[in-house]
């Protein structure tokens, strides 16, 4: 039986629900004040391992404190990537990927302006390929292969935040997503938000 991207999203946002609630006890500390939750956005440059590809990733992310250090989140993107043959003249191949998520992160150092984590959690993607190669499956059009499906695996991540201004949080991130078909993807990119 398969489980459409919303369903799963529908989910994880019951299961989660529960948890968002912000009690005393599981405020994080990070900025110097009690915090419970943070809204952000990144651009991230991508490398497509299976494909020799880079591409950009636009993030929009969820991150809410469950204890001082233990943090839930929820996170969805849009990735593009193409790759040029210099030798052929034309794009090889062109991937867009819908990919979205849950991650639970723990604050490795914390203090009034800064915070490190680490995290890991589940993923899907809804991937979109356009490629000359043949042997990828999906659909034959002359010289192109176009490739439509969903793929789920999971993604481990290192990232840092730093509190701006009275509310503000910017930072970096360096994740790698694992899928269980598809081409793997590494990314490193940046951040900027809100916590509230």
């Amino acid at each position: 039986m398969k489980l459409p991207l919303s369903g799963v999203f529908l989910v994880l946002i019951l299961l989660f629900a529960p948890l968002m609630t912000p009690t005393v006890q599981a405020q994080g500390k990070f900025g110097g004040r009690k915090i419970a939750s943070s809204l952000k956005a990144g651009v991230n440059f991508v490398w497509l391992s299976e494909f020799d590809s880079q591409g950009i990733m636009f993030t929009n992310r969820y991150h809410h404190y469950v204890s001082d250090r233990l943090g839930l989140g929820l996170h969805a993107g849009l990735l593009s990537s193409a790759r040029y043959d210099d030798v052929k003249n034309i794009y090889t191949i062109k991937n867009t990927y819908l990919v979205g998520g849950a991650e639970a992160s723990f604050d490795i150092l914390q203090n009034e302006s800064v915070a490190f984590r680490i995290g890991a959690g589940p993923m899907a993607r809804r991937r979109s390929e356009l490629t000359t190669d043949e042997g990828v499956g999906g659909t034959q059009d002359g010289s192109l292969t176009h490739v439509r499906t969903t793929d789920i695996g999971a993604n481990a991540f290192i990232e840092n935040d730093f509190g701006i201004l009275r509310n503000g949080v910017a930072g970096g991130r360096i994740e790698y997503m694992y899928y269980t078909q598809g081409t793997q993807v590494l990314s490193i990119g940046v951040h900027l938000g809100f916590q509230f």
